[in-house]
């Protein structure tokens, strides 16, 4: 995956790959086939464990508006500094590659689906509280969540501040709860 993140898939060569997974050609065949298979493969796991972190930050608050809060402080984390700079694999692959190859595509938007379902029932569950004002479709604000989120960690790439970010995320809450 690293090799992937780093390089994007069309730079990223097979001695590369070899190099980074500390793989024998064949040995490299033999468990993947190919490159555009090692690659679904990595941005598999990658997805699978970013949508597992924001289930775990979301559920670590009784409070759907302070978790949805803390899941987007998360996002403003990885999207500041040197991990800001360096960018998301997902968003980085869908700069790259789409949309041009509907296997990575469908990967992307079931990752964003995913997330937008994580949020929307958190704000379900806000709603009926009481917590969240009531009236207005979750799914439609999770959207708008994702979008920021994803916003984020592009903003990142050019080395946007964390303090900026904590600072959208307040008006984000201020504006949408």
């Amino acid at each position: 995956m690293q090799v992937f993140w780093d390089r994007g898939y069309h730079d990223a060569s097979l001695s590369d790959l070899l190099a980074g997974m500390e793989l024998s050609k064949g040995s490299f065949y033999k468990a993947f086939g190919d490159k555009k298979s090692v690659f679904l493969h990595a941005l598999k796991l990658y997805t699978d464990e970013g949508v597992r972190n924001v289930q775990e930050v979301l559920r670590s608050d009784p409070s759907p508006k302070e978790a949805i809060r803390n899941a987007l402080v998360r996002y403003a984390d990885l999207s500041s500094g040197s991990k800001g700079i360096r960018g998301c694999f997902a968003v980085l692959t869908a700069a790259e590659m789409l949309p041009g190859d509907p296997e990575i595509a469908d990967l992307i938007k079931r990752l964003f689906a995913r997330l937008q379902d994580l949020f929307a029932a958190t704000v379900a569950k806000g709603q009926a509280a009481g917590e969240i004002r009531d009236g207005r479709d979750p799914r439609v604000i999770a959207h708008f969540i994702v979008a920021h989120a994803q916003g984020m960690r592009v903003l990142g790439k050019v080395g946007s501040r964390r303090d900026d970010m904590l600072k959208n995320i307040d008006l984000l809450m201020e504006t949408v709860f």
